[in-house]
């Protein structure tokens, strides 16, 4: 009798241990790509607000460790100017909430 109440408690943990292994959230993003030109830098709110070839409007948050290079350089998003042509890498966390994976600032350096 007292192995199988052992035997009982033993499945009942490892089926609640299952479980909530199972609910874990999964922290793979499908990666989207778009170019255009900045519009506006936040770089307190840590947002960049870019327009589209096609003229359309979209606002990434821009976490702190996200890389964003200028040619073979790494800059900071204080860096980045209004009109600065930019390539953004990035996924939907939500509906309508954009997050950076990465950015390149296409504008050349100046020599």
């Amino acid at each position: 009798m007292f192995i199988c109440k052992i035997m009982l408690l033993l499945l009942a943990t490892v089926s609640v241990v299952t479980q909530a292994y199972c609910q874990e959230k999964s922290n793979i993003h499908e990666i989207s790509i778009i170019g255009g030109k900045v519009i506006n830098v936040d770089s307190v709110g840590n947002i960049i607000t870019i327009q589209t070839d096609d003229q359309q409007q979209m606002a990434f948050s821009v976490p702190d460790k996200v890389s964003i290079t200028q040619e073979t350089h790494d800059i900071g998003l204080m860096e980045i100017r209004a009109t600065d042509p930019v390539t953004v890498q990035y996924y939907a966390s939500s509906p309508g909430k954009y997050v950076v994976f990465s950015i390149v600032d296409n504008k050349p350096i100046a020599s």
